[in-house]
């Protein structure tokens, strides 16, 4: 079903409002925690602070001088228009939220959403890491402005991917540095003993990292967050992601970043026929998820084009699967066709 005019409008709305949330957020962000003064032989000095970990840590900016009250108002002023200016925003979310809710757009679940809020604010999401998993098709959905994942139902998790050129890796410290921010939201978070490369909080949410095997060597030392190198991940990078703001079940926005909708489907239709996902029995819904997708990209995502240099351009691997689709596809049609031209 595709949105209507009032949905649209809202969308937009919800988009700007969120790059303006974003904006001031991590404007805030980078401020000190705060300023004060500090007598010390006699003298006042200015000390600016920061916490981490819930650890307050001090710096001396220098002895009292007309150059340093002149930092400490500008910062105090600084500070508290930006607090204004967020206080705003998230004034007009909160009134915007429960039309979202009414207005029936796909939305994932509001832990998720603080999450990716979190990694955006951090500037990881698209840079760093993707989304894959049921919430990608939530954020196409979203890009085709029709509703095509009903049954694709997301489970209580989230799973990413590791989207960094072989050529120039992240660093080993980089899943360390992604659990520090995990835990910023729920310091609950811890990895799991049965797999480093989940992290799950005390009700049982459990959060996902992957990456192509390319990056394996890269990631070697990772601690204590291990993402798991999976066959096929190399795909996800390629292409153009997608980015759309969506709403969590409370109706508050929150950005998610998915691989190219054309790359996610052929890669959930190969990952249909490996061996595990049939035996753990998700194959199925791998293959409804990658032929669901594919043919919303061709009925109606025109920018991601499935032309002769988008087939020439794919690994042979994903070539033979986007093949097989087609054969399918034609079979499919020829005996629709056969079966209407024989109905009296």
């Amino acid at each position: 079903m595709a949105f209507n005019t009032e949905q649209r409008r809202h969308i937009q709305n919800l988009l700007q409002f969120y790059e303006t949330w974003k904006e001031v957020s991590q404007s805030l962000a980078q401020l000190p925690g705060g300023m004060y003064w500090r007598v010390i032989s006699s003298k006042e000095y200015l000390y600016k602070y920061v916490t981490n970990s819930g650890i307050k840590q001090s710096t001396s900016i220098g002895p009292k001088t007309p150059e340093t009250e002149a930092i400490a108002e500008d910062f105090l002023q600084t500070k508290k228009d930006l607090q204004e200016r967020l206080e705003a925003v998230e004034g007009r979310i909160k009134t915007l939220a429960p039309i979202m809710r009414v207005l029936n757009l796909p939305a994932i679940d509001e832990t998720a959403g603080k999450i990716l809020r979190a990694f955006d604010q951090a500037n990881y999401l698209g840079k760093n890491i993707l989304v894959i998993g049921t919430y990608a098709m939530t954020a196409y959905e979203m890009t085709a402005e029709t509703r095509f994942a009903d049954g694709f139902d997301a489970t209580e998790d989230l799973d990413f991917t590791i989207t960094v050129d072989p050529d120039n890796p992240s660093d080993s410290g980089f899943p360390r540095r992604l659990l520090l921010t995990l835990k910023e939201v729920d310091k609950s978070f811890l990895v799991s003993r049965s797999s480093s490369k989940t992290v799950v909080n005390k009700a049982g949410y459990r959060v996902d990292l992957l990456m192509s095997n390319a990056l394996a060597s890269a990631m070697q030392r990772a601690m204590p967050w291990k993402p798991e190198a999976l066959e096929g991940q190399e795909w996800l990078s390629l292409g153009t992601p997608v980015q759309q703001v969506l709403i969590d079940f409370t109706g508050w926005p929150v950005l998610v970043t998915a691989p190219d909708p054309r790359y996610f489907a052929l890669h959930k239709l190969w990952l249909s026929k490996r061996p595990k996902r049939i035996r753990e029995g998700k194959a199925p819904k791998d293959t409804a998820q990658g032929e669901t997708l594919l043919k919303a990209v061709q009925d109606f995502m025109p920018h991601y084009a499935i032309d002769d240099a988008f087939i020439g351009s794919l690994p042979s691997a994903v070539r033979q699967v986007w093949d097989t689709f087609q054969a399918t596809s034609a079979n499919e049609r020829e005996e629709k066709t056969a079966s209407r031209d024989a109905t009296p």
